[in-house]
């Protein structure tokens, strides 16, 4: 998976996109393997290469969400300006992700606002279809639920 093709960098300059390959780390994990656990400082986020990825509530166990689409992102909270991970990231299977640093990040866009504003317009429309989904999950379990 080519990390230009990400969702979340879609419609980027080109020096932009060249800026953010320069600082993005490409990173492996094993089956089992946690990107973050829930309240860990939110300082990176990841780019989905191959693998799979669940997120999860820690201690709860409740699963919010399974990453495994190529240029899904995963850890979006330091993007929104949340000093802490709001789920643990677990690997279900071997991955290959591409690791940001928020803060190389921010000052990428602050040089462009334009790339800036396309950047956080693609992170708006990740962040509602995640929630449209767990509305469409939690919709499915009501129903269930009710008519038992």
């Amino acid at each position: 998976m080519d990390i230009q093709k990400a969702d979340l960098l879609r419609g980027l300059s080109r020096d932009c996109m060249n800026a953010i390959m320069d600082i993005a780390i490409q990173e492996s994990y094993g089956e089992g393997s946690y990107l973050f656990l829930r309240g860990d400082p939110a300082g990176c986020f990841y780019i989905l290469l191959m693998g799979r990825v669940k997120l999860h509530l820690g201690e709860t166990g409740k699963i919010v969400h399974h990453v495994s689409r190529p240029g899904e992102i995963i850890g979006w909270s330091g993007l929104v300006g949340r000093e802490a991970y709001s789920a643990s990231a677990e690997c279900t299977a071997p991955a290959e992700l591409h690791k940001i640093e928020v803060g190389r990040l921010r000052k990428i866009m602050e040089k462009n606002p334009v790339d800036g504003f396309v950047f956080f317009k693609n992170l708006s429309k990740i962040m509602g279809d995640r929630l449209l989904q767990s509305y469409s999950r939690y919709e499915k379990v009501f129903v269930t639920s009710t008519t038992i």
